[in-house]
């Protein structure tokens, strides 16, 4: 055998095999054994003697475990990996690299490590050993590693672009958000229009508030996508947290020039004007987009209601709200519609008298429309006026035949709200024992949440306990239904566990609501984890609920952990709720 032949004497053992294995499969084991063995020994420009012994033994052998590999036998291809021998570091790292896929495929990835670690160490250059590694390295939630281990890859074939957005990922999975910067900015050297280095680079500079880097990025994105008015919008945006409200404006009334119908423009620019305080500018331009033909009125609702939710939490869209519903109502006046969202803003303005008469106005115009009987019922229930809701639920069924069923609903939750549980149970039950499917699973819902908290109000609480899991067998994600059963099974002082699970998940979907955080600190509390008890009923008052139970829960908290000033000014507080008079 001659002497520099050894990278060509592993293709004879293959032909007995061709029949049975691709050739494709052969070259590329041949290549990660054989050709990097001499890979090393080429670079500093000799050649490894021939051994007649050592390396077809050992070729055999790697060609064995990759074939086990392959047939998914990876603790018998790790043992056979185990039995080469080689001097050559190259060798060496073919094998420790193939023990770590093996290790990887059985999902041990503590061992693939540390054989995947071996490989790079033994032959750095290689950066199939270095991109497994930093797969393994992710999947062990190393993300830094990971990026290292990609960097190192991407130095050893810096033609492969996806090698660096693998490691831009890793960094930001890693919460290093500069340095991910940095890698997409070197792939955008190569491409300035890669839609996906840019969109990830976009996001980066928002995060890290760079607002003029991120403007100049989104530019090119929006040049690369054809000016798409997503973009443009959010380009917009951007000018107004980079302070530049004027540039903002300008952005959107561009696109509006294009296309009068484009909705989210004409909402980012009335938006844009009720923040810079253009009240003038707001007008002119609203009616504007009031002036749109053809004319849709359905549009201008929606648009308007998009404000009037946004005022129930941000007083600053309050005033804005009234004049567009100001105008709305001036220019269809005859759409029901309009009364409607008008009675909504004015409820959440709690002005119950003037939300009333709006109601009336729309089920005038439109007696047909349910939505509106019922909105009328509520601000009869806010205003305590308990003629006017009796005498809406009659003129409702008289207008409505056909909505029996969801109307007796209705009724039972104004019974019950008006202190008449017995009443509201028997209407309720009519209803409420229908099966899942033979009505609207919202009705069937709130038909069987009013039924058990009227047998809560009636002291049959093994029935409301009933119903309760039966609302939950309808919706799993009912939060009221969690917290109301839980608090049930408090008061019982049974099924605890149960609760604690139940009151858990209430507050796990509504963490802000003071009722449900109160409900599991009782529970807690009940279990004799007054700590805990005492950190939620204390999260309970802060969240402004103003309860005679909740004071009085926290402070046989404060009682139970030694705290008797605390406890007092609870206790205090809870006479004090309790002294208050009802609001007529």
């Amino acid at each position: 055998m001659r002497s520099d032949t050894y990278r060509y004497t592993c293709r004879h053992p293959f032909r007995t095999l061709t029949g049975t294995w691709s050739s494709a499969f052969l070259i590329a084991v041949f290549t990660l054994f054989a050709c990097a063995g001499a890979s090393g020994e080429a670079r500093t420009g000799s050649i490894a003697p021939a051994r007649t012994d050592g390396p077809d033994i050992g070729m055999r052998s790697f060609v064995q475990g990759s074939f086990q590999s392959m047939k998914g036998d990876y603790w018998g291809a790790i043992e056979t990996f185990r039995k080469i021998t080689t001097t050559s570091p190259s060798e060496a790292a073919a094998v420790e690299y193939s023990i770590s896929k093996a290790f990887f495929s059985l999902s041990v990835p503590d061992s693939a490590r540390v054989h995947g670690e071996r490989a790079v160490r033994l032959d750095p250059q290689n950066y199939h050993y270095a991109r497994h590694l930093a797969r393994v390295a992710h999947d062990m939630q190393d993300f830094g590693r990971a990026a290292e281990l990609y960097g190192q890859a991407a130095a050893a074939a810096p033609e492969r672009t996806e090698i660096l957005y693998s490691q831009a990922l890793e960094y930001v999975a890693a919460n290093r958000p500069s340095e991910a910067l940095d890698v997409f900015s070197k792939i955008l050297d190569r491409d300035h229009l890669d839609e996906k280095a840019l969109s990830q680079t976009l996001w980066l500079q928002i995060a890290l508030k760079r607002y003029p880097e991120a403007i100049d990025t989104l530019n090119h994105l929006a040049a690369a996508s054809g000016n798409d008015m997503k973009l443009r919008l959010t380009l917009g945006q951007l000018y107004d947290l980079s302070g530049n409200g004027a540039m903002a404006v300008q952005t959107f009334r561009e696109i509006i020039t294009e296309d009068r119908s484009a909705v989210p423009a004409w909402v980012a620019l009335f938006d844009q004007r009720i923040r810079m305080g253009n009240e003038a500018d707001l007008l002119r331009e609203y009616r504007d987009f009031e002036n749109i033909t053809p004319v849709d009125v359905g549009r201008s609702v929606e648009v308007a209601r998009i404000f009037v939710s946004r005022s129930e939490h941000d007083s600053l869209y309050v005033k804005p709200s009234s004049m567009m519903l100001s105008e709305l109502v001036s220019r269809h006046p005859g759409d029901s519609m309009v009364y409607q969202l008008r009675g909504v803003f004015e409820m959440t303005r709690r002005k119950y008298g003037e939300a009333a008469a709006s109601f009336g106005k729309a089920v005038s115009l439109a007696p047909g429309e349910v939505s509106g009987w019922e909105r009328m019922v509520m601000a009869g229930l806010e205003l305590k006026d308990k003629r006017m809701v009796f005498r809406t639920i009659s003129r409702a069924k008289l207008a409505l035949p056909r909505q029996h069923l969801r109307l007796s609903v209705l009724e039972g939750y104004a019974l019950l709200h008006t202190g008449s549980p017995a009443k509201a149970a028997r209407i309720l039950e009519t209803v409420a024992g229908r099966k899942k499917g033979s009505l609207d699973d919202a009705l069937l819902i709130q038909a069987n949440t009013s039924l058990a908290m009227a047998y809560d109000q009636m002291g049959k609480r093994r029935r409301s306990g009933v119903v309760y899991a039966r609302v939950l067998e309808l919706d799993p994600h009912n939060s009221l239904a969690m917290n109301n059963l839980a608090y049930l099974y408090a008061e019982q002082g049974v099924m605890l566990q149960q609760a604690l699970r139940y009151a858990r998940n209430a507050v796990l979907l509504e963490p802000e609501n003071g009722v449900f955080l109160d409900t599991l600190g009782w529970v807690q509390y009940l279990l004799g984890s007054y700590d805990d008890a005492r950190e939620m009923l204390e999260k309970a008052v802060a969240s402004g609920i103003e309860e005679e139970e909740v004071y009085r829960h926290l402070g046989k908290a404060y009682e139970k952990l030694g705290q008797a000033d605390k406890a007092r000014e609870m206790f205090d507080k809870a006479r004090g709720v309790k002294a208050k008079p009802s609001v007529p």
